[in-house]
């Protein structure tokens, strides 16, 4: 079967982190999210599978390439426009970047599904494809039931007794709220749609194409089964995915390398004497990790690979990225930390050279050269 990841944005709203990468790169205990999202769709036979890019592109197309190690075949459709014999990255929307993937390479030849690049998941994918068959309808929406407090954040779905979709609201009240059913930007749709999708323009799914395939009564489903929906869309959310996936309360998301301890895991060529730290969990620890005497790391703690924690350092319920160094005597509660960013998942983030912060943050690089 056959589907489309949606990865095409900049993801403002996890900045810094995607300063560096694309959204769907932001790593999930070391691993990029869109590859948890790959192993979903490998494990539920969607094996060829089209991603939409644009935004730093060559960083998912490089990581991925053809697919071939993932057991899939995966191709790309760049979203993008030539400026001054450059190509400049311009998105298309949600449903102009799948009127272009047909455009170039007829991809669509039977019922496929498209699903965002920023969500783990752990949807029975081949059922919802059974749903949509046996429903018949030319689209079918994956929705998940909310609390009806929560309804004034979400795209409202209202469906009648047989599942169809009778209307949408956008971020209603609540008390002008007719259901509690909102869409989660999943959906299987048959390639008849793409005739709604106009040529050479940004045009959206959940905006305009569904709204438009209602005024012409054609019929749209949606489905509302038990599964869990974790979108990625803020750094708050990288940082809440994170510590829950070292707390085990993700479907199918767990920590890699040596489990060491009841909730302690550690990757390979490590330099660490637990005898001179102070370490409870959860924490994961990466590849090539250095961590001195005298420090305190209190999960749950991400480390990923590469980092340096130099003496006396204290950690509590953080994220430190991939060739971070960490100086002595740093102490930090609650903080997303990279060579060049130290965040606060709530509250927004200082430039470490800019603030001047580089007596307790550096690149794990830079450190190791100087201490030569």
């Amino acid at each position: 079967m056959k589907a489309v990841i949606l990865s095409g944005g900049k993801g403002t709203r996890v900045q810094p982190l995607t300063f560096s990468m694309p959204k769907p790169m932001v790593p999930i205990l070391e691993r990029p999210l869109i590859g948890h999202l790959l192993e979903v769709l490998k494990k539920n036979n969607f094996l060829e599978v089209m991603i939409t890019v644009s935004y730093k592109a060559d960083i998912i197309e490089n990581h991925y390439q053809s697919g071939r190690e993932c057991g899939m075949q995966i191709s790309y459709s760049m979203e993008g426009v030539l400026r001054d014999d450059k190509i400049v990255p311009e998105g298309l929307g949600s449903a102009g970047g799948l009127k272009k993937v047909q455009n170039n390479s007829q991809f669509f030849d039977e019922p496929f599904l498209v699903i965002c690049g920023d969500a783990l998941i752990d949807l029975d994918l081949e059922e919802v494809m059974k749903f949509h068959k046996n429903h018949e309808g030319k689209a079918t929406i994956v929705c998940q039931e909310i609390a009806e407090a929560d309804v004034s954040k979400y795209g409202v779905v209202v469906r009648d007794e047989n599942k169809r979709i009778t209307s949408f609201q956008e971020k209603p009240s609540l008390t002008e709220a007719k259901s509690n059913l909102i869409n989660t930007g999943i959906y299987i749709f048959d390639p008849c749609i793409l005739e709604y999708i106009p040529q050479g323009q940004a045009f959206d799914i959940g905006g305009e194409l569904l709204p438009l395939m209602l005024e012409k009564n054609i019929e749209i489903y949606a489905t509302s089964p038990k599964f869990q929906w974790l979108d990625v869309g803020t750094v708050s959310d990288f940082f809440e995915v994170n510590m829950m996936a070292l707390e085990n309360t993700i479907s199918n998301v767990l920590p890699t390398g040596e489990k060491i301890q009841d909730d302690i895991w550690m990757g390979s060529n490590c330099q660490i004497d637990f005898d001179s730290i102070e370490i409870s969990g959860p924490v994961y620890i990466g590849n090539s990790v250095k961590i001195e005497e005298g420090v305190k790391i209190t999960g749950p703690c991400v480390i990923a690979s590469h980092v340096v924690i130099t003496k006396n350092v204290s950690l509590n319920k953080v994220i430190v990225l991939e060739h971070t160094c960490i100086k002595e005597e740093a102490v930090f509660d609650t903080r997303i930390i990279t060579p060049e960013y130290l965040c606060d998942p709530y509250a927004g983030y200082l430039e470490v050279k800019k603030e001047n912060l580089g007596s307790m943050i550096e690149n794990s690089r830079r450190y190791e050269i100087e201490m030569v």
